[in-house]
């Protein structure tokens, strides 16, 4: 799709996560990259930035600044007609895309990325959507969300998802890395109470005394401070806690395990899903708002309900059943092939760009 309309310089806003590599940081980052491939003149403004993040947009030729008084002073007659805001669960970032809007009389353009239940300030969050021209969002619930917010119904699209798989996935390579040779389940996400990391490590045992030789990887940073003392109490061999690794290390475990397991309560859709999807595996999700949309139950994966119990029940119903397991991850690879992809989602962007009027009287930005 080639939209012409509504062309002019993108400046893309948000707040990284540091030391880590969040999903909805990894979002923005391709959808930066891909509007520069379509050749937009992008320019990005972001903080706190992830050592990837600053390769991958310098290797992508964007202009990244860190600073807003550096972005203004060196770019005095820049003059974007879009300001795109990612990520509410850092509002740092949005916050000041609502400034710069103001300042450059562009559109507000915003991808929240996050649920309402994980952002950390609730009430500029709200500010945020409200100010915004257009707001992206995954999924229908995420829609409702928004118009509780105050979010016209005329200012919300719907966005695709997509993977961010790093290249050719080798699960071999990641079984004879680690020496996993059996099955095992795989969970991706940064260590939080609200991805259900501790819930999985519970459920372990239940899965053990009637599946116990399964084996349960865990990919990502310990970002809640009682995460590695947690991990401790349930140190045994068939326990994996592999910390932050790289995204081919990932894409590898991805590939490789039975399933992925994210018990999370407080999501939209989870970037790792399609990556599993894509992988051909299933997924096995906790009961956030709008799971159901995302997982569609019984299909490409299962949602659980909160709790131990439940989510051993549905890791057991799919590891001791070959046949099942492999059809809901064939039904999720070709639903992945099907609706998802970053090229869908540049086109939503763009389509959206291109369509949208010129900015709103709104209130003054948040502070």
């Amino acid at each position: 799709m080639d939209v012409t309309g509504g062309a002019g310089d993108v400046l893309v806003v948000f707040t990284g996560y540091g030391g880590t590599q969040a999903g909805a940081e990894r979002m923005a980052v391709r959808a930066t990259q891909g509007l520069a491939a379509r050749s937009r003149r992008v320019t990005a403004l972001v903080g706190a930035a992830h050592p990837d993040t600053v390769a991958s947009l310098r290797t992508a030729g964007v202009p990244l600044y860190t600073d807003v008084e550096q972005l203004c002073r060196d770019r005095a007659g820049f003059a974007p007609s879009v300001v795109h805001a990612f990520d509410l669960a850092r509002p740092d970032g949005p916050v000041e895309a609502v400034r710069l809007a103001r300042r450059y009389g562009a559109r507000l353009v915003l991808t929240p990325c996050s649920a309402p239940q994980a952002w950390p300030d609730p009430g500029r969050a709200g500010e945020v959507c409200r100010a915004a021209d257009l707001v992206f969002a995954l999924t229908a619930a995420e829609v409702a969300a928004l118009r509780d917010l105050g979010v016209a119904a005329t200012r919300i699209r719907r966005l695709p998802s997509a993977s961010d798989l790093a290249g050719p996935v080798d699960a071999r390579r990641f079984r004879r890395r680690y020496g996993i040779d059996g099955p095992f389940v795989l969970f991706v996400g940064r260590r939080t109470a609200s991805k259900g990391y501790r819930t999985l490590l519970e459920a372990m045992a239940l899965v053990w005394r009637q599946l116990p030789t399964t084996r349960f990887v865990f990919v990502g940073p310990d970002v809640d401070p009682e995460a590695a003392g947690h991990f401790a109490t349930y140190a045994d061999p068939r326990l994996h806690d592999l910390g932050t690794v790289d995204e081919q290390t990932k894409h590898d475990a991805v590939a490789a395990c039975e399933l992925l397991c994210l018990p999370t309560v407080a999501d939209v859709f989870p970037l790792v899903f399609v990556e599993a999807w894509t992988c051909g595996r299933p997924v096995v999700s906790g009961a956030f708002t709008g799971a159901y949309e995302v997982v569609r139950h019984g299909v490409d994966g299962l949602v659980v309900p909160p709790g131990p119990v439940p989510l051993a029940a549905g890791l057991i119903e799919l590891l001791g059943d070959d046949v099942r397991r492999r059809r809901l991850g064939a039904a999720g690879r070709r639903r992945a092939e099907r609706s998802f992809g970053w090229d869908r989602v540049l086109d939503a962007y763009e389509s959206g760009y291109a369509s949208t009027p010129g900015p709103a009287t709104t209130p003054a930005p948040p502070r």
